[in-house]
Order: structure tokens, then sequence, then C-alpha cells
């Protein structure tokens, strides 16, 4: 039987209705997007609220009520009415004042924000007894989308109405206010407006009405969220909960949405979390008031839960969004395909739907409790039966990101998104994808600057309580990626991708065609003109395209060139294409696999590297790059030790992994595959050495030894990466290597050990023989 909500919580019985309500969340008003002391007194005749005073003549209310109002507005639509894109953003909606009024001609009006000076309406638009439905996404391009957008934290929304003839400016001198209203703090999807015929009376909707009247239940405030004490965690003695708040205190011990009709709390609530932690939610409820927002904590009594020495999570679904068939997002539901990977069902869909986020550090220290959205994610392995998840942090559901230290080595502190990936190579070593990370990263720990790629952690997972396996933790390569990593505006990029759905497309995540159909179009010119290559230097990293297609090579992904491919560029004339590197689950094929001989003659869509590869320089480059990474993080006894690392630090886990989703195997051919593996690492480097030789007809190795004097005073920087010296390489006979030396604090360059290189701190060395060089260096005055 399907299931349904709830007839306890006075809503209709409509399942997008459910899903809203399943959402709210408590709400305080929001009195500091214009300070009250910039207020003046209003007119009590106006149908408006108080403005600010002295912004400009553009704020000044006007004499007269308003024909036509601010009726009810959304600041954060997670799950509610899309645009023609299909695209959720926020929106407002008009009315007429008097429902039964005379239509009101728009042209010359405005709405906008305390930060916006306003957007102006439509010409000509004629309100009617209808409504006129505005989505604040920022995006003015679009009909009926504003430039501005609404802050879930709280905002205010001016509608301005023309004075003069002609016509002023929206927002310039000759308009007034003619509706203002102050939206208080509003979680996802939750809206905010007219209740009634009194302009005053602004109340709460958990069942909005876009595009119509505010027909539904509204009520002036939610109940305040109840207290869980002790507080989630680990703990090796018998726990009991207590829950605190006011007005009826109910709570759940299955992930469900407590309801008024769930179990009381009228004492301690004694748990048994020995066998599995248990997840204790809880809900408060008030005549008169919408339910609180649910508070929830994981608890667990087994004092063996972190001997497993990884992060844990603790993942809180309402199981209906998890399981149902219509609407659950885990399962088949009734359209799946009846074969691998099962396209067609629900866990295929894009549905995003509420969570709370628990995450746990190795020793169990809690460093994130927050709701937030969750989705299925990934490609093919999401057909897996343990799938992926995609977790989002947004101000609709609570904090704007995920602030903690989740990844340690990395400079950042915060995430908007996480992906939990159930491994590439799902029930072997389950450490493929994350080898890549932690092969191609610097002494610190840190992935090289010219690749993109993802940090990673293991961690455990509990789903509702329930153990759910070993997933990779890892940042998403999305828009927030490249501006936490790279600096570039995130609503200013070109991004494009190609995968497996049911046929290998490109798709455009975002910007335009138009750079990567240039870049498309170069791969059919002859690059090795000048003229030619300095317009694809202008489009393209080079260092960074080289690179990806070296991380692609050393663990043999055979499902690159036509898949598994992002990139992006910053929008804008100098922007230049980088590649994303992930997804590695057909890599560590035999040691001996040639991938550079497909690599090297192909030019496909996206990835022009035949073509590149005419070109002298980029060719130098691009066998540089095989070398720098060769002589540093490839080096066989440090990948090696790399794997087995990694290996070390999920073994102690993997018997549970294994009996939970891999049918009870055996530890032993997880210790085969980690073995494969290893051996892998260790023997590639070789492989690939004399691949390059081979397809580029190479001479043989020139061996380069750098190094500083005084000791400690500079580093160097090489093709695509950056070395502490004393540092010895092997490179490549007559490819030349251009090698920058870089003082550290404190110290100035002053030439190098070989006086006819010059004075310049960049030298290209034509490597026809075994080079030694030292860079020279003095005391800063």
């Amino acid at each position: 039987m399907p299931w349904q909500p709830d007839p306890h919580d006075h809503v209709p019985l409509h399942v997008t209705t459910a899903l809203l309500l399943l959402s709210v969340l408590g709400c305080t008003t929001r009195s500091d997007a214009i300070p009250p002391s910039h207020w003046p007194t209003v007119p009590t005749d106006t149908a408006m609220e108080q403005v600010p005073g002295d912004t400009g003549p553009s704020w000044t209310p006007c004499a007269d009520p308003s024909p036509a109002w601010i009726n009810e507005a959304v600041s954060a639509n997670l799950h509610g009415i899309s645009d023609d894109a299909g695209d959720e953003p926020d929106w407002v909606e008009l009315t007429l004042a008097d429902p039964a009024g005379d239509p009101v001609d728009l042209s010359g009006w405005a709405l906008g924000t305390a930060s916006d000076a306003g957007w102006p309406l439509p010409d000509g638009t004629l309100l009617t007894a209808d409504t006129l439905l505005i989505f604040a996404s920022g995006d003015a391009t679009l009909a009926n989308h504003a430039d501005f957008t609404l802050d879930p934290n709280g905002d205010d929304i001016y509608l301005l109405q023309p004075l003069l003839q002609p016509l002023p400016e929206p927002g310039a001198e000759g308009t007034c206010v003619a509706d203002h209203i102050t939206l208080p703090r509003l979680y996802n999807d939750v809206s905010y407006g007219r209740s009634g015929p009194d302009p005053t009376a602004l109340e709460y909707f958990v069942a909005p009405t876009p595009g119509a009247p505010n027909t539904t239940e509204s009520r002036p405030g939610f109940s305040d969220p109840p207290t869980l004490s002790p507080a989630g965690g680990f703990y090796v003695d018998p726990v009991s909960v207590t829950v605190s708040g006011s007005g009826t205190l109910t709570y759940t011990l299955d992930g469900s949405l407590p309801t008024p009709g769930s179990t009381p709390w009228t004492a301690p609530v004694g748990i048994d979390a020995t066998a599995q932690p248990v997840v204790v939610r809880a809900r408060a409820f008030q005549g008169g008031l919408w339910p609180s927002r649910p508070t929830t904590a994981t608890y667990s009594e087994d004092p063996t839960a972190l001997d497993g020495g990884v992060m844990i999570l603790s993942l809180t679904v309402d199981p209906p969004d998890l399981w149902s068939e219509e609407t659950g997002i885990y399962v088949y539901g009734d359209s799946a395909e009846a074969t691998y990977p099962y396209f067609g069902a629900n866990f295929w869909e894009e549905w995003e739907k509420d969570a709370h986020v628990e995450i746990f550090t190795s020793e169990g220290a809690q460093v994130i409790d927050q709701d937030a959205g969750i989705q299925i994610a990934g490609g093919y392995s999401r057909a897996f039966d343990q799938r992926n998840f995609e977790l989002l942090a947004r101000s609709g559901y609570g904090p704007g990101t995920f602030a903690a230290p989740v990844f340690p080595n990395e400079d950042l502190v915060e995430y908007r998104h996480l992906y939990l990936r159930n491994g590439g190579d799902w029930c072997s070593t389950q450490i493929v994808d994350a080898s890549v990370q932690a092969v191609f990263r610097d002494d610190g720990d840190r992935h090289w600057p010219a690749v993109d790629a993802q940090a990673y952690r293991p961690v455990l997972v509990y789903l509702n309580g329930a153990f759910w396996g070993l997933y990779e933790l890892k940042e998403r390569l999305d828009e927030h990626w490249i501006e936490a990593h790279h600096g570039e505006d995130r609503e200013d990029l070109d991004r494009v991708k190609v995968g497996w759905t049911h046929e290998a497309n490109w798709t455009l995540d975002q910007g335009t065609w138009d750079a990567f159909d240039a870049l498309n179009a170069l791969a059919n010119e002859d690059l090795s003109t000048d003229e030619a290559w300095s317009r694809f230097e202008a489009l393209v990293d080079t260092q960074n395209f080289a690179s990806a297609i070296a991380v692609q090579g050393w663990i043999g992904n055979s499902d690159f060139w036509y898949n598994n491919v992002r990139m992006w560029r910053p929008h804008r004339d100098d922007g230049r294409w980088r590649w994303m590197v992930y997804d590695f689950g057909h890599g560590w094929p035999s040691p001996s696999y040639d991938h550079l001989a497909t690599s090297i003659v192909g030019n496909w869509d996206g990835l022009p590297i035949a073509a590149a590869l005419a070109n002298p320089g980029f060719r130098n480059l691009f066998i540089n790059a095989h070398a720098d990474y060769l002589n540093t993080s490839l080096k066989p006894a440090r990948a090696r030790a790399t794997v087995t690392a990694l290996a070390d630090e999920v073994r102690p886990v993997m018997p549970r992994q294994r009996e939970r989703w891999c049918g009870g195997a055996s530890m032993d051919s997880f210790e085969s595959a980690v073995s494969w593996a290893e051996d892998f690492a260790k023997r590639r480097p070789a492989s690939i050495d004399a691949q390059l030789i081979d397809h580029f007809g190479l001479a043989g190795h020139a061996a380069l030894s750098l190094d500083a004097d005084p000791a400690g005073a500079g580093t160097f920087t090489l093709s695509v990466l950056s070395v502490t010296p004393p540092f010895d390489g092997d490179y490549y006979e007559g490819v030349p290597v251009t090698v920058t030396a870089v003082p550290v604090g404190g110290y100035v360059f002053v030439g190098w050990s070989d006086a006819s290189l010059g004075a310049s701190p960049t030298v290209t060395l034509p490597m026809n023989a075994d080079t030694a060089l030292t860079a020279l260096y003095a005391v800063a005055r």
C-alpha cells in the first residue's frame, strides 16, 4: 500500500503538500535588513509597512493606498513550482489589493529588494483578479524572471509605483513604494504572505499557492524545535534521552518525521543502541502554530563502534522519501527497465529530499549536525545496491554550508556539497578512485595545482540507524568547487560534461556552447602553426590538459575519451578550459596496458589531443608533464606505499562492508585485489616510461639534478608542478625542460651555477645530456 501522510498534521492529504510539511522549519522575524533607526513614521492611511527614509527618493512611500500589493513570496523554493527550464527559483506573487477591483496597468512599476534598485515589471502588464508570478532567479534575460534573488535568512521586497509622466527609470526619482513586506527567516517551500484583506495580516503557508489566491491554511508561526539531551554521539554506557520544549512533544526512533500521533514524550527515553545506532527525532506541536522543525540526534551504545578508525556519517531521511514506490529516491519504482542500469527507476530521477546529516570524527567528535538536502548521484554506479548520495547544504534547510574541515589536508573549512560514492571498484578494493586523489598530491598532501581532483576520506555511513557501508566521502566537482579552489565566480562559468545515460552526449551544465565549439573547430586546424596555436592556448590551460591525460593514463582508465569528462572555464574572453579527473572504476588494468596508444591519436569533441600534439611545444609539455609526475608522485615506491596506506585505512571496516553488500565475500578476495593494486602501482611507471619512448621516438633518458645555494633558499617550478631541492629526476634526451627558480621568503635569486645561463630565474635546458644545476640566492636587503 502506498504511503500516505498522517492526517493529524491538519493539511490536505496531497503528496506535494505532505512533502512540504515534512520540511517545515521554525522561523523568526527578521528586522535587520534595514536598520529601524532609518525608518520614518509612515502615515497610518497608507496600505504598507514602514520603509527606509534616507536612501533616496525611490524609497518615498506612496501617499495613497496601492491598488496592487505583494501577495505571497517564497525565498527557499526547493521542492515547489518549477519555471519553464525545470529549475526551482524563488518567487514573488503580486495581486490586486481588492480582488474585485479594476485591473492595474503595471507599466513603469518595479519590484526590488533593499539591495536592488528595482527590476521593471514587463511593460503593459495588466494585473487582473488573478495573480502575477515573478521568479526571483537573478536572471532577467528569462521571461518573468527578476534580476534579484531572495535571501532565506530574511529579506525585504518592495513594489515601486511611478509618480510622474513621462515614466522614469524604475527605482529612480519619481517612484514611490506602493507596498513593502519584510520576509522573516523562511525554510524550504514555506511561503509568507497575505492571510486576509487586512494588509498587515501576514502569515506562513506550508502549502503555497503560486499563481493563485492564498486559499490554503495559514498560521502566524511555528512551534519552537525541542531539545534533545544528551547530545547525539557515541557512548559506552546506556543512554536516556530527555526531550524538552513547549507544547505537545512526540518522538520516533526509525527516522520518520514525528506527528501528533507519534509516541508522546513523558519521561526520559531509554534506547537500546548496542546493536546499531538509534536515531531519535522529536517535534513540538502547539495549537494555532505550525509543527516545529524536527530535532534529530543519533546515539550509539556500542563500545566497538569506533574501532574501525574512520569517520562516521549518519543520514536521517523520512522513510517514504527513500522507499515509497511513488516518491522514494532509493527504489526502482514502477518505471524501471528490466536490465542494468535500470533506466527509468526512481533512483535515476533528480529528486531531492530532506535529510539530517551528522558527521563524527574517527574518535567520535561531532563536526557536522544539520539539516540538508539529499539526492541519489552518479552514473551507472547509482544502480548498484549500495547507491551514491549527494549531500547539499542550502540556506533553505539550515546552514548554507557544511562548515567543518572534513578534509584536513585541504585549506577549505566549508563545503556546499559533499559526495558519498560507493567506490569505483565496488566490492573489490573500493579504493581505486581514492588512489588517484592520493597519488597525484604533493608532499603536503594537497592535489597538484594542474590537476582538478577531489579530496577524499573513507567514511562509514548509517542510514536511519542501519549500517549502510563504507563510502568515499568526496568533494563534488561543481561550480562551488571551482569557486572554492580557483576563486572564480560560480555564477559566471562555462561547464560541459559527457557521460553515459541512454546515449553518450555532451551536455551544457552552465554558460554557453560558444567556447566549446571554438575549441572543437580548432581540432581541425594545423596547430603546429604559431597563429593557430596562439588561439588554442588562449582557450586551453595546457598544463591542466596534459596533466588530465597523464592522470587517466596512469590509472589506465578505459572509461575515458567518450565518458566521464567534465570541462570548465571562466565565462570571459581570457577564460581557458580545464579538465576535471574523476570516476576511475575502470582503472587498474594490466600494468602494461597502453592507454597512451589511444589517447595520442584521438581528436574527440572536448579532447583534441592529437591536434594539440602536432604542436612541438605542446608535445614537449605533454612528455615533460608525464616525467614530472613519474619523478614525484608516481615513483614506484611512493605510489605503492600510497596504495598500501589507503588499503590499511579501510581494512578494519572491510569485513562489515563485504558482509553487508558483497554477499559475504571473504577478506581473501579483498587482499588479493589489494595485492594487484600494489603491484600495479609499482610496475605502472616503467610501462608509461617505455610507452612514451616508443610512441614519441625518444632517444632515452637524461638525468636532471637541481639544488639551491644556500640550502632551503628556494624551490623549482617545472612543467606542471613545483619541487623542493635537492631534486633528481629522469627526463628525456632532446626534450627541452623549462625550470624556474623561486626564492622563499627572505631570499632573492641572483643567478645559476652555470653563469652562461644568464640572470633570468627561468631557463630552458636542452637536455642533450645529463644536467646538474644549482640556483644561487642571496639574503634579501
